[in-house]
C-alpha cells in the first residue's frame, strides 16, 4: 500500500513538473512571438522593402531600382545600365537594412519599457523622436535610389517602365 502511494506521488510530481515546463515553453513562445511583431513592419524593414516610402518618386517618373531590375528584359537595359542599377539597389538595400536594425531595436526597447512599466516621459519622447529621425533617413535612402536609377535610364525606358508598372497595378 505504501509503495502504491509513493508511486502515485512520484507520478503526480512528474506531471506537475511537466505542466510547469509546458507553461514555461508556452510563455517563452508567446514572448518571442510578441517581440517578433514589434514593430509591425519588422519583416519589411529587415528586407529593405520600399513599403511605399518612395511612392512620390514612383508616381512622378523616378523608377525604383528593384522594379527596374525585375523588368530589365522588357526595358532592354544595357549591361552598363544593369550594373549601375544593381549597384544602386545593393547600396540602398545595405544602408536600409542598417537603419532598419536601429529602428527595430529602439521600437522593441520602447515596447519592452511599456510592458515592464518602466516608462518615463523624457525617454519616451527621445525614443519616438529617434525613431522618427531614423524612419526619415530610411525614406531618404529609398528616394535617393529612385533618383539615381532615373539618371541612367532613357526617356523611352522610363515611359515603358511607367506603362509596365501601371499595367501590373503597382503604381
Amino acid at each position: 500500500m505504501y509503495s502504491i502511494k509513493k508511486s502515485k506521488l512520484k507520478i503526480q510530481k512528474r506531471m506537475k513538473t511537466a505542466r510547469l515546463l509546458q507553461v514555461c515553453i508556452f510563455s517563452f513562445c508567446l514572448l518571442n512571438f510578441a517581440l517578433s511583431q514589434v514593430p509591425p513592419d519588422k519583416d519589411g524593414l529587415l528586407n529593405a522593402d520600399g513599403m511605399g516610402q518612395a511612392k512620390y518618386a514612383e508616381m512622378n517618373g523616378y523608377p525604383g531600382p528593384k522594379h527596374v531590375l525585375d523588368l530589365a528584359v522588357q526595358l532592354k537595359l544595357g549591361e552598363e545600365q544593369k550594373a549601375s542599377v544593381q549597384s544602386f539597389y545593393n547600396e540602398m538595400s545595405l544602408r536600409a537594412k542598417e537603419v532598419a536594425k536601429q529602428i527595430i531595436q529602439i521600437e522593441q526597447e520602447l515596447n519592452s519599457a511599456f510592458a515592464q512599466g518602466l516608462v518615463v516621459e523624457k525617454s519616451v519622447r527621445n525614443d519616438c523622436e529617434e525613431i522618427g529621425r531614423l524612419r526619415g533617413k530610411l525614406r531618404s535612402i529609398h528616394l535617393v535610389a529612385h533618383m539615381k536609377t532615373k539618371e541612367v535610364l532613357s526617356a523611352t525606358q522610363i515611359a515603358m517602365y511607367k506603362k509596365l508598372r501601371s499595367e501590373g497595378g503597382k503604381q
